[in-house]
């Protein structure tokens, strides 16, 4: 007898008989995570390519210059635990268009600047905007919308982050060329409104809400429905801490040490790469551009093979392996005096640290399970982001009296190599106590 198709959505969004939604919500989850990490990889991505036009104009240190970015992760770090709440609350949707908004009305202003108590207040709305539109929304609302496919998905969605640093980003650079780095900015900002605001329309926060289970299951279809022994074996993102039985697993500090140290690296190559490019290099402000949209073209090959690979193989073994990836491409980095060697690093470095994004975001659902995820990851952006914060500044000050940045990037790399030992060392942790004693 032939199988009776599914019949038509019912108010809960199932097809009749409990079987598979027609449409899987998660995909418009997905395209929205990919749209929310395409403006925030525009304003973020393009904080360095002002650097230089404001030092010409206004004749401000390097310190003076980078002191925003490391003003920036501060309210990062501090607004993370009330983010995570705010999004584990009140759902991604409402927290995203705060963010959206702020965002994009921080680079109209940033560009009316002409005092530097207005650059660091600017830069005070634009890092509130960042934590509230930032990769802890969208890494929230896909890990309650994924399970299996989590690490894919976060892949995915990343992936708008590195199209704004392939297109937007040589894009700004022209504008600033053409028209100036004040039309540059306020255009960035009128499009940041034009493009995430009617997107955060779409955000939803759980499958549950519309009838429907991670990855688009079927209810009882078993695919969903935790494997014989996953409480015991943990790992699998079936398992839910709470966050004070998270941060009572060794495991959650490994994690949190790594993307500390993970976050000082990229904050600090993040400020400084442009300046290092033009000043130290010798690159023209043209081919430093186009290094770096090289660097974020590559990027989106590694948060693709990082999302492959971390849903099928150990991600801490694979987060170890990108963190001495990235070590090697700083050497290169510090000692490069041309072109070829600058691609050679923008080719191993934007690999390794595209591949690492999905794969490290997914781990903390992994491990703890959706419960207090947004939490959780404000949590261990609080812990961590101290080493991001006073990473742009170290580094000016250091690029500033020895006149270049190879003692800068050496650093960061012994500091990469060291950082791939408490990935190493992050394995699954035992399901909590109270799953144990029942």
């Amino acid at each position: 007898m032939a199988q009776r198709p599914p019949g038509p959505l019912d108010a809960t969004g199932l097809t009749e008989a409990g079987a598979r939604p027609r449409f899987f919500y998660g995909w418009v989850i997905l395209g929205v995570g990919f749209t929310a990490q395409l403006i925030f990889g525009i304003s973020h991505q393009a904080f360095q390519t002002y650097l230089v036009p404001l030092g010409a104009e206004f004749g401000w240190s390097r310190a003076t210059l980078a002191g925003p970015r490391a003003l920036t992760q501060a309210e990062t770090a501090l607004l993370g635990p009330a983010n995570g709440w705010a999004v584990d609350r009140f759902g991604p949707r409402m927290v995203f268009s705060a963010g959206v908004f702020m965002l994009g009305l921080g680079m109209v202003l940033f560009g009316q600047v002409t005092e530097v108590w207005q650059y660091y207040a600017v830069n005070v709305l634009l890092g509130i905007g960042s934590s509230f539109a930032g990769l802890l929304v969208v890494s929230t609302a896909l890990n309650n919308w994924f399970r299996r496919k989590r690490t894919m998905a976060i892949a995915v969605a990343t992936v708008g982050y590195s199209l704004a640093g392939v297109l937007a980003i040589p894009a700004i650079v022209f504008i600033q060329a053409e028209f100036g780095w004040r039309a540059a900015a306020t255009i960035s900002g009128l499009v940041i409104w034009a493009v995430g605001l009617p997107a955060a329309y779409f955000l939803r926060s759980r499958p549950e809400d519309m009838g429907m289970l991670p990855d688009g299951d079927a209810p009882g279809g078993g695919e969903g429905a935790p494997a014989s022994g996953a409480a015991s074996r943990g790992g699998d993102g079936r398992v839910d801490f709470s966050l004070g039985e998270a941060m009572r697993t060794q495991t959650f500090w490994y994690i949190a040490v790594s993307n500390g140290v993970t976050a000082l690296i990229m904050s600090a190559v993040q400020v400084h790469l442009f300046l290092h490019l033009e000043q130290g290099v010798g690159l023209s402000r043209r081919d430093a551009a186009l290094a770096f949209g090289f660097l974020s073209f590559v990027n989106i090959g590694g948060r693709l093979v990082g999302g492959y690979l971390g849903d099928r193989y150990d991600k801490r073994l694979l987060l170890s392996w990108g963190a001495l990836g990235t070590a090697a491409s700083l050497v290169l980095l510090a000692v490069a005096t041309s072109m070829v060697p600058v691609l050679v690093f923008g080719a191993i470095y934007g690999f390794a640290w595209g591949m690492r994004t999905p794969i490290a975001n997914s781990q903390t659902g992994d491990y703890f399970g959706r419960a207090a995820f947004g939490r959780l990851m404000g949590t261990q952006q609080l812990i961590s982001s101290p080493l991001g914060i006073a990473a742009p500044v170290i580094a000016a000050i250091v690029a500033d009296r020895q006149g270049s940045y190879f003692e800068v990037f050496i650093a960061l790399a012994v500091t990469s190599a060291l950082a791939s030992i408490a990935m190493f060392l992050a394995r699954p942790p035992a399901p909590p106590p109270r799953l144990s004693a029942a």
